[in-house]
């Protein structure tokens, strides 16, 4: 009786211990694992995550889209256009006024209200819309539509004043994507003491300083006039049509 008595004495204390351990065990078992469930969680879920996180997907969405214009029959992409256009005497004949007026209107009408326009006509003088490149609001088009339709053909083919007031209106636009779109039917002549058209070319060339695009519409007849319209556009990071 004695001996067992002893016995159950002895087994207690390694009992209470290993009751403790596992207990300690447990605890930290229990503790530990929500932090483990919790940190894989969060590795499932983080990828799931990354489409809002402001990715490279986001830059392009914020970049505007250019608009693409038909004009003359051929598509111009941009953001900001500047039209400069013909309106000496010769442009009276074969119809080439009222064509010029109708590719205007119609490529006015339809750009975006993202895009900013301006124009400038030009003979001995030049006629402006206005001195800015604007939002392309109705009320700017109607404006535009208006003010071409105004003119009448006359006087001389004075072009590098023009096509430089072009460049100094577009660059007025915000817009990253400018265009300048130059109309004529034959050579630059601003009289008889005006600059030679190699003159011509160059004042342009200078004036051109950030590259902005000048493409060419050449709706003459004679050789020699589109030959230079090819060479405007080819010196200002353009393209050059011709139109008959």
């Amino acid at each position: 009786m004695t001996v067992q008595s002893k016995a159950i004495t002895l087994q207690s204390p390694f009992a209470s211990s290993l009751v403790r351990f596992l207990t300690v065990v447990l605890m930290v078992f229990v503790v530990s694992y929500p932090a483990v469930s919790e940190a894989s969680s969060d590795k499932v879920r983080r990828p799931l995550d990354l489409p809002a996180g402001g990715g490279p997907d986001d830059e392009d969405e914020d970049e505007s889209i250019p608009d693409m214009i038909s004009f003359y029959g051929v598509d111009y992409e941009g953001d900001a256009f500047v039209w400069v256009l013909d309106v000496s005497l010769s442009m009276g004949g074969i119809g080439l006024i009222d064509t010029l007026r109708s590719e205007f209107t119609g490529a006015v009408s339809s750009l975006s209200r993202d895009t900013d326009f301006g124009a400038v006509a030009f003979s001995t003088n030049m006629r402006f819309l206005d001195l800015f490149c604007k939002e392309a609001d109705s009320s700017r088009k109607s404006t535009a539509a208006a003010w071409i339709v105004s003119i009448e053909p006359g006087g001389v083919t004075c072009l590098a004043p023009a096509v430089v007031k072009g460049l100094e209106i577009v660059r007025k636009s915000p817009n990253q994507h400018r265009r300048v779109i130059v109309v004529g039917d034959g050579m630059p002549y601003c009289g008889t003491a005006g600059p030679s058209p190699s003159d011509v070319l160059s004042d342009i060339s200078f004036n051109n300083y950030d590259r902005i695009p000048i493409d060419t519409v050449f709706v003459g007849l004679a050789p020699e006039g589109f030959e230079f319209f090819q060479q405007l556009a080819s010196q200002n990071y353009g393209r050059a049509v011709v139109s008959q």
